[in-house]
């Protein structure tokens, strides 16, 4: 088998992995989650979370991972260790500090972009202009979402003309 094919499989057996697992133990996580979970990790604790060390919580949504590109949604929580630079996962730290915001990191990269690691605390998020190059907006590539190329109101439906 050739050595791209070997990686697509790879990628593909990854994504239904994810889409059929919910990944709340940072240790059950596949090695390719966690590459990418490392960026976030790293990110928020350099720009979060003041004295307090940052964990990961969770997956928000099933990580898409193949060799061009990837995105990987997760949601990290300050926790009540003291930041130790040396360790990204603290298995220790599995405990939320009270009245802390919720972390949500996304890692994305699609083909012949620089990658994205952005890190907010999760009620900033919707305002984050930076990210939408890499969420994918439902409807975007239907006809619905098609405009005509003139701005004259047309009745009836697309199609129908």
């Amino acid at each position: 088998m050739s050595v791209v094919l070997k990686l697509l499989l790879l990628g593909s057996v990854v994504v239904l992995q994810g889409s059929t697992q919910q990944w709340n133990n940072y240790a059950d996580l596949p090695e390719e989650y966690r590459t990418h979970i490392d960026k976030a990790l790293d990110e928020a604790n350099k720009k979060l979370g003041g004295p307090f060390h940052i964990g990961y919580e969770s997956l928000r949504t099933s990580p898409t991972i193949t060799p061009t590109d990837w995105q990987v949604h997760v949601r990290l929580m300050v926790t009540e260790c003291k930041k130790d630079r040396t360790k990204r996962h603290r298995d220790e730290c599995a405990q939320r500090k009270p009245n802390t915001p919720w972390i949500d990191c996304l890692v994305c990269k699609k083909k012949g972009e620089e990658e994205l690691i952005d890190c907010a605390k999760l009620a900033d998020v919707k305002n984050r202009k930076q990210r939408e190059r890499c969420l994918y907006r439902r409807g975007a590539g239907s006809l619905l979402a098609q405009k005509s190329g003139n701005d004259e109101t047309t009745f009836g439906c697309i199609g129908c003309v």
